[in-house]
């Protein structure tokens, strides 16, 4: 269910981003800068999940480990499944709300004069007392009152696209129905666009105070109509009188949409340590030099699971006939001490076997045998082989003198007595 938690996470984003503009830029004059602030910002809470901070993450020290899961067919009524069948079928619902927009404006362009002027549709609307736009379509009553001043203004929602802002929104709001945030900001972008009409039609022409008057007494009896910028919105009026007669926000009230970085900022660290997700796609700044742990596994926990951990290959041996392989050396254990390691580097490696060859020109393998095993040194066996042979020679005992004086030689011997035998020869 990564899906559902990264809608939820994204409309976190999306309500501490509307909840910084209520409290530091819902009361400024510059229009202009509030408009993208809302664009922007909604954009930017559904691409937060996506990002994370590489530094930021724990070092994983570890091999590769691959785990193969068999697993069984998930059911059907799974708790994932009906909640990704109701989001849906609400989306759905709420995108026919989009089409059924669509169709009344079709409808509206039926029985109406069409005219254009300077690449703009004007479909005049005979005793409808209504006055919107829709992309380059301008809906009017030929018979209302100071037209010129309705038509100024729907003028600048059309050059500055506001129809844009409001499909793109209406989006949002069908894909995070849920989230009661997304309502309270259609409304804000739409009153920004009144705010930005109203300031550029009351710069010429006409005073502020009878531009307010004559949206009172203009503003019952007009159609609601979706999709679209409407001149007459009794639901709108009053917040727009109030931002006719606001004072000019100072220049400086500008640097305070510098304090929403630290609150981005923030966002990148819980989506980086306090959140676990496996859809990110962009690592800023990276770690260098940590050691990753890849792991290759279904994310989905279900039962019945079987894991099977792949060895590495053994390699193939072909037999040959009439010939017998030697078997392979042991493994030599690593020298403990330093002159164990001089010794065993000291000693040379033993000649590759030479392989003759037989009267019809085949090789014959000669079976060697392996090597003894290397003694490790300190023991006893090992003492007496680092022992050289030497030729023990026996000599006669030494003369030991005494203040320089001879001393008695010893008797010799005594001689045995002649055996009979031998006095008989």
């Amino acid at each position: 269910m990564s899906w559902l938690y990264y809608l939820l996470e994204a409309n976190l984003y999306l309500i501490l981003f509307y909840g910084f503009y209520r409290l530091f830029l819902h009361r400024e004059t510059f229009y202009e800068l509030n408009r993208y602030y809302l664009i922007f910002s909604s954009v930017l809470a559904f691409i937060l999940p996506f990002v994370q901070l590489g530094f930021l993450k724990k070092d994983i020290i570890g091999g590769y480990h691959e785990n193969i899961h068999i697993q069984d067919t998930a059911p059907l009524l799974s708790a994932a499944n009906v909640c990704l069948s109701i989001y849906i079928i609400i989306c759905l619902i709420l995108s026919l709300k989009i089409f059924w927009g669509l169709r009344h404006i079709k409808r509206l362009t039926r029985n109406a004069k069409i005219r254009k002027e300077n690449g703009i549709t004007i479909i005049e609307i005979d005793h409808s007392k209504m006055a919107f736009s829709f992309f380059n379509l301008l809906f009017i009553d030929p018979e209302m009152n100071q037209k010129d001043t309705v038509l100024k203004h729907e003028m600048t929602h059309i050059k500055q696209k506001h129809s844009i802002d409001i499909l793109f929104f209406e989006l949002i709001q069908i894909s995070s129905w849920f989230n009661p945030v997304t309502y309270f900001i259609k409304n804000e972008i739409k009153l920004v666009h009144e705010y930005l009409a109203d300031e550029a039609t009351t710069q010429k022409d006409i005073a502020k105070y009878e531009y307010a008057l004559f949206l009172i007494q203009n503003s019952y009896g007009n159609q609601e109509v979706t999709l679209s910028n409407q001149f007459f919105n009794s639901s709108l009026l009053k917040n727009r009188i109030t931002m006719l007669n606001q004072k000019k926000s100072a220049k400086w009230a500008r640097l305070r949409l510098l304090l929403v970085l630290p609150i981005i900022g923030g966002m990148l660290c819980t989506s980086t340590m306090a959140l676990t997700k496996d859809y990110t796609i962009v690592d800023l700044f990276p770690k260098k030099g940590t050691a990753l742990n890849i792991k290759l596994q279904d994310t989905v926990k279900r039962p019945k699971t079987k894991e099977i951990v792949i060895a590495e290959p053994v390699p193939q041996v072909k037999k040959v006939r009439g010939v017998k392989l030697a078997p392979p050396p042991p493994i030599e254990p690593a020298p403990k001490s330093k002159s164990a390691k001089k010794q065993m580097k000291s000693v040379a490696p033993p000649p590759p076997p030479i392989k003759p060859k037989s009267a019809k020109g085949e090789v014959l393998e000669i079976k060697l045998s392996p090597p003894p095993p290397p003694v490790e040194p300190g023991t006893v066996k090992g003492k007496k082989l680092s022992q050289t042979k030497v030729d023990q020679v026996r000599f006669a005992p030494p003369v030991v003198t005494k203040d320089k004086k001879n001393l008695p030689v010893p008797p010799p011997p005594p001689v045995e007595p002649k055996t009979k035998k031998s006095s008989g020869k």
